[in-house]
């Protein structure tokens, strides 16, 4: 005590600390225990949340795969009908351009026969028609002689 009292301490000192530990135990039992619990179940769930997103990033993952491998199942499949339908598509136009040409040359084939015919019609026509004028000329020649 003669300690205390070389320092200035007297018993109002001893009342305050009494009054600080009492204060201490209160503070501990009402504030900060109930802190400290309340801390602590948020690490329990936020350590839960964190699984909990790392699984569902590693699921997503797992479906981004999937879907990336069934996107070009279905990218294959639709190539393939493409190339498919196109390969018939030229075999088709093959058909339908050798059937036109094949119409267009008997069509000019029967169009030269005609023009061959008339022709021939015309030049015999010619003929007649010159012989005609021919015989004409030589009666009118003959009479005008005569």
């Amino acid at each position: 005590m003669e300690i205390l009292q070389q320092l200035g301490a007297n018993q109002s000192a001893i009342l305050q600390f009494f009054i600080f530990a009492i204060s201490i135990a209160f503070l501990t039992i009402v504030v900060f225990n109930p802190y400290f619990e309340a801390y602590d179940q948020r690490l329990q769930k936020t350590k839960g949340a964190e699984s909990v997103a790392k699984e569902t990033i590693e699921e997503t993952k797992n479906l981004n795969l999937i879907f990336q491998s069934k996107a070009r199942e279905v990218n294959d499949k639709i190539k393939s009908i493409y190339s498919t339908e196109n390969e018939e598509a030229k075999k088709t136009t093959e058909v339908l351009i050798k059937d036109a040409k094949n119409i267009s040359a008997q069509t000019l084939e029967k169009s030269r026969k005609e023009i061959s015919e008339q022709i021939s019609q015309s030049a015999n026509q010619v003929k007649t028609i010159s012989q005609d004028i021919a015989q004409q000329l030589t009666q009118k020649l003959e009479s005008s002689e005569a």
